[in-house]
């Protein structure tokens, strides 16, 4: 293939959405959402104010939970006609920010090219979400922004500790309503193949690296650096809270202590209840896969910025 030409998108795997992971995570979300309404309504959860749970969103409860899909909707649909756009910007970075120190070719695998699995994909946005969520849940001025912390007013101080972990649990789901704009043009990267390699070197395998990959190298250490001291400290506060919760005023009745740990469990399990937006938004992203990568393979061919060679390595 010649210097110029658009890759061929025909050899490219094909969209792959597996229903059996993003359906039960759904059905997850929705169980979750609804108990929350349920205990609200009870007057057990303290969501039961104008403003629900979002300050910037308008409505109740109800309303906060319905514009998390809204969101997610909106966002699969900018994925779905700007990761191509996006794809572009994030390769011109890269050469900006490496000093145009690489050189970046198509990388052709044909048939033998094998889709990176859709959990794993889903699983890195997730825990980014969680890392600047609680970033975000500890920082005061950002939180009562954010999330209704007056909500509760009526806990005394020694239980206040719970205040943040309930807003890491809604900010997270919030922020992965949106975390795949981030994301969609990296997997669209890895989708086409864009590779590059140092100019100094001598071309060997070794040195050849997805320029997808390169972000997400960094995305992962962040997101592994985030993830743990996120759950430290969310241990350390659920310690806290307990001590009041046994020692200063325990539960009456076995009902209200299973509803204590209700928020405890809910955090524990916030990465999952994050996938289900995250989701939604991958199966529009898959949608439109074939589109983005002819899309995206014709601005290659088209750029004038760059020499981009057009190099097939065919597996053996």
């Amino acid at each position: 293939m010649s210097i110029g030409d658009a890759p061929s998108t025909e050899t490219e795997i094909q969209s792959q959405i597996s229903w059996k992971i993003v359906i039960p995570i759904q059905l997850l979300v929705i169980i979750t959402i609804s108990v929350t309404i349920v205990l609200t309504l009870m007057d057990i959860f303290p969501f039961d104010s104008n403003l629900g749970i979002y300050r910037p969103l308008p409505g109740n409860i109800l309303f906060d939970f319905v514009w998390l899909y809204v969101f997610s909707f909106l966002t699969g649909i900018i994925c779905y006609f700007a990761s191509p756009v996006l794809s572009a910007f994030f390769w011109k970075l890269h050469r900006y920010i490496t000093r145009k120190n690489y050189s970046y070719y198509i990388q052709d695998l044909g048939t033998h090219k094998k889709p990176i699995p859709q959990s794993r994909r889903m699983i890195l946005p997730t825990l980014v979400a969680l890392g600047i969520a609680f970033s975000i849940s500890n920082i005061r001025s950002f939180t009562n922004a954010i999330f209704v912390t007056e909500s509760f007013g009526s806990l005394a101080p020694e239980a206040q500790t719970i205040v943040t972990s309930m807003a890491l649990l809604f900010i997270l789901l919030l922020i992965s309503c949106f975390i795949s704009i981030l994301f969609a043009p990296m997997w669209l990267m890895q989708d086409t193949g864009l590779v590059c390699e140092l100019k100094k070197k001598p071309r060997m395998t070794a040195d050849i690296e997805g320029v997808g990959n390169w972000y997400l190298k960094m995305l992962k250490g962040f997101a592994g650096i985030s993830t743990v001291v996120a759950y430290i400290f969310t241990i350390i506060q659920t310690i806290e809270w307990y001590q009041f919760v046994v020692f200063v005023s325990p539960p009456d009745g076995i009902l209200m202590g299973v509803i204590f740990l209700i928020p405890v469990a809910a955090v524990s399990v916030s990465p999952l209840l994050a996938l289900g937006p995250i989701s939604i938004i991958h199966v529009i992203y898959e949608k439109s896969l074939q589109r983005n990568l002819r899309s995206f393979a014709r601005y290659i061919s088209k750029s004038d910025l760059y020499t981009v060679e057009i190099d097939l390595r065919k597996s053996a």
